[in-house]
C-alpha cells in the first residue's frame, strides 16, 4: 500500500503515535482503500459499513431520511476527519445514516475488529491507537449533544440564534463561514428553506448579523 503517514500524522485517530510507525500499522488494521465521485453515495441507509472511514481527500455528507423522505443532515465530515467510528463501535450491522461524497473523496476504511483489539503482533503503539479512538468517540458524543441542543430549539430564529453561538464558540470569532449551501442548512436545523431564507434577512435587517452566501459576521444575537 502506498504510504500515508505523512498526512495520518496530523489525523487525530494517529495521535502520539510515531510517523514512522503508521504505515506499519494500517497493513495490521487490513486497510482497504476506495474513491468516490462526487455526489456517489458511499454507503446508504441499512447498508453493511465497511469500517471506520478516514477522510483523505474531499467532503462527505452524512444525513438520515424519514419514511416520507424528508431528508435532515446530521453532519459534514472534512478531510483528516473520520466517519462510521460511532456505527461501527456499537456493533450496528447496517448503517442507520446515509453517507454521501459531496467532492470528489478518498477513503481509507480501517478494520473494526483490528482497531479495538490488541492485535497478534502486540505493535507498541495499538493501545494508543485505542485511547485516541476513546477520546474520538467522546469528543462525538458532545458535538451530537449540542446537535440535539440546537433541535430542540422551538422556532427558526432560536435554532438560528444557538447554530450561531456554536458556530462563533468553534471559529473563536463572530466572522466565520460555513460550509453549507441555503438548502443544507436548512436541512441541518430542519425547517423549511423559504422560511430560513426569511429569518435570515429579517436578522440582517435588525442589525442582528451581516451575510454574504455563506460568510456571516455576527453583530448582536
Amino acid at each position: 500500500m502506498k504510504s500515508y503517514s505523512d498526512f495520518l500524522v496530523d489525523v487525530a485517530l494517529f495521535a502520539n503515535i510515531e510517523k514512522d510507525k503508521i504505515d506499519g500499522m494500517l497493513d495490521c488494521l487490513g486497510t482497504i482503500k476506495r474513491s468516490y465521485k462526487k455526489g456517489e453515495t458511499i454507503f446508504l441507509s441499512g447498508d453493511p459499513v465497511l469500517g471506520v472511514g478516514i477522510l483523505m481527500s474531499g467532503s462527505v455528507q452524512i444525513s438520515q431520511e424519514d419514511i416520507l423522505g424528508n431528508q435532515t443532515i446530521l453532519g459534514q465530515v472534512l478531510a483528516g476527519q473520520i466517519f462510521a467510528e460511532t456505527i461501527v463501535c456499537a456493533g450496528v450491522e447496517h448503517s442507520p445514516v446515509t453517507t454521501m461524497a459531496l467532492l470528489d473523496c478518498e477513503i481509507l476504511f480501517l478494520q473494526f475488529k483490528r482497531l479495538v483489539t490488541t492485535c497478534t503482533s502486540a505493535c507498541q503503539f495499538h493501545s494508543q491507537l485505542i485511547e485516541n479512538m476513546l477520546q474520538i468517540l467522546a469528543q462525538k458524543n458532545l458535538i451530537m449533544n449540542r446537535k440535539n441542543r440546537l433541535l430542540s430549539q422551538r422556532s427558526i430564529h432560536e435554532k438560528l440564534n444557538q447554530f450561531f453561538m456554536d458556530m462563533i464558540e468553534q471559529h473563536g470569532g463572530y466572522k466565520f463561514k460555513i460550509s453549507f449551501s441555503r438548502n443544507q442548512l436548512a436541512d441541518y436545523l430542519c425547517v423549511d428553506r423559504s422560511a430560513l431564507s426569511r429569518a435570515l434577512s429579517k436578522m440582517q435587517q435588525n442589525g442582528k448579523i451581516n451575510f454574504k452566501k455563506n460568510e456571516f459576521e455576527i453583530i448582536n444575537l
